[in-house]
C-alpha cells in the first residue's frame, strides 16, 4: 500500500514542476522568488516588485540565453480589478553569440508567475492592454539580475 502511494506523490510532484510550453522559444514557471501579493491587499508598488523580482530571478537561474543588457521594460495590465492580467515586458540582448539579437520576454503574474522568451510575446501586445509605468523599468531589472550573481 505505501509503494502505489509514494509513486503517485512523485508524480504529482514532477506535474507540479512541469516547465509551461507555449507558441515562444523558451517558457517556464519556476518557484517564487518573492512572497506573491495577497489579493485584494496588492498594491501597484507590489506588483511592480514582484514582477520585476521574479524576472531577475528566472533570468539568473534558467540561462543560457544569459542577458547582458535590458530596454523597453515596463509593466501593463488587461483587465480590471481583482480580475487584471499584470505583465512586465521587455526585450533583452544575450550576452554570447556571433551577432546577438534583442529577443523580447514577458513576466505574467499568474498564482505565481510564468516568463515567455523569444517568439512573439503576445502577451505585450493584447490590444486592451494598459501601460502603467511611462519610465523605462530596464535598469532596474538590470540591477536585481546583476544583484544575483
Amino acid at each position: 500500500m505505501k509503494r502505489p502511494l509514494l509513486v503517485l506523490s512523485l508524480l504529482i510532484c514532477a506535474a507540479l514542476g512541469t516547465v509551461t510550453a507555449g507558441p515562444q522559444r523558451y517558457a517556464s514557471a519556476a518557484a517564487e522568488p518573492a512572497p506573491t501579493p495577497v489579493v485584494g491587499q496588492e498594491t501597484f508598488e507590489s506588483i511592480k516588485d514582484y514582477l520585476l523580482t521574479s524576472a531577475a530571478t528566472d533570468f539568473h537561474d534558467h540561462q543560457p540565453p544569459r542577458p547582458a543588457r535590458f530596454r523597453k521594460v515596463r509593466i501593463g495590465h488587461v483587465g480590471k480589478g481583482k480580475e487584471a492580467s499584470y505583465r512586465l515586458c521587455g526585450e533583452f540582448l544575450p550576452a554570447d553569440g556571433e551577432k546577438p539579437e534583442w529577443i523580447p520576454f514577458a513576466t505574467v503574474k499568474t498564482s505565481g508567475y510564468e516568463q515567455y522568451i523569444g517568439g512573439s510575446t503576445t502577451y505585450c501586445n493584447a490590444p486592451k492592454m494598459s501601460w502603467d509605468t511611462a519610465g523605462d523599468l530596464s535598469s532596474e531589472l538590470k540591477t536585481r539580475f546583476d544583484s544575483l550573481k
